[in-house]
């Protein structure tokens, strides 16, 4: 979800005009297409951490996994926060690509347990040594 925000967003900023410039010359666009791409980045190597940990660990990796949800579901969020942010009024119209990620997203920081119970479930692995 986060990848086809991010997409979307780089369409979208790159095509739209606005005062005779491309929104993609603005410094404050470029600075949320920067934040984007490196919250996606972190989350997928966040996720790609917890794999390689349950490949090469021997017994459960609890916490990998919790960081990795934690982190790749609200990095999720922010992301497609600012895809809405980015496209505008077309990004809370009924059908557009964004309006549907913003709604779909949610129910990740639900599923699964919810980013709370993750934090718990990330700081009792780390006091209990």
């Amino acid at each position: 979800m986060a990848t086809r925000a991010l997409a979307e967003s780089i369409a979208r900023v790159t095509t739209r005009k606005q005062f005779g410039v491309a929104l993609s010359d603005q410094q404050m666009v470029k600075a949320y297409v920067a934040e984007m791409a490196t919250e996606l980045e972190a989350a997928r190597l966040l996720v790609a951490s917890a794999a390689h940990a349950r490949d090469t660990k021997k017994g459960r990796v609890t916490r990998e996994a919790a960081m990795a949800k934690l982190y790749a579901t609200e990095a999720a969020q922010r992301i497609i926060d600012k895809a809405v942010q980015l496209h505008g009024g077309s990004g809370v119209l009924l059908g557009s690509v964004v309006e549907a990620l913003y709604r779909d997203i949610r129910p990740l920081r639900i599923y699964e347990g919810t980013t709370e119970i993750q934090k718990l479930v990330i700081a009792r692995a780390l006091l209990q040594g």
